[in-house]
């Protein structure tokens, strides 16, 4: 009696076995690179919403500080524009203390057959014009005017049209510089 025993099933079983074993060792890493690659992308969207919470949150802080800024500069220009004024009425105040000690000095400096007839005034220099009976007065007022101003010029000087008594002329006065002599009276008679 001879006993048979079937090796190959065995084989096979051995060998589904094994197959089995990869299946299944496959699938689990599988499984494994699966959680890992959904664990690593839960991570980087907390992270994200993280990052877009912190972003959220920088915008209003950003759109806070512009409005602040928007108001500081608004401060700024305000401020600005009231310097401006400022030293526009300091000018205007300087100037106007002027005015008093420069009106009484063109007052004693006229003589009697003089007169203005225009007195116009910017920065540094004054014009006057005006009308006299004769040239020996209006060479005394450009004289006397030394009180009032350093710089002195006779710019124009003649006859009034239509009247042959009367002479006109034109003074350009102002501050000259410091140690400058003031012009003196033109020789002779004025232009006309």
């Amino acid at each position: 009696m001879t006993i048979r025993i079937n090796l190959l099933a065995t084989r096979e079983l051995r060998a589904l076995r094994r197959k089995r074993r990869t299946i299944i060792a496959g699938a689990a890493a599988l499984c494994l690179a699966a959680v890992t690659l959904a664990a690593g992308n839960v991570l980087q969207l907390r992270r994200q919403a993280a990052l877009e919470a912190e972003l959220a949150e920088q915008r209003t802080l950003v759109a806070g500080l512009r409005r602040e800024t928007g108001a500081v500069k608004a401060v700024e220009e305000r401020i600005q524009r009231q310097r401006q004024r400022n030293q526009a009425v300091e000018s205007r105040l300087q100037r106007g203390g002027r005015y008093p000690r420069i009106l009484r000095g063109l007052s004693s400096a006229a003589p009697e057959r003089l007169w203005l007839t225009r007195y116009a005034d910017s920065r540094d220099t004054a014009i006057l014009e005006g009308r006299a009976t004769d040239d020996e007065s209006i060479a005394r007022f450009l004289r006397d005017l030394a009180a009032v101003f350093e710089v002195r010029q006779l710019v124009e000087a003649g006859k009034v049209q239509g009247d042959q008594d009367l002479r006109r002329f034109v003074i350009h006065a102002g501050k000259g510089a410091p140690g400058a002599p003031p012009d003196s009276v033109p020789s002779g008679r004025p232009r006309g």
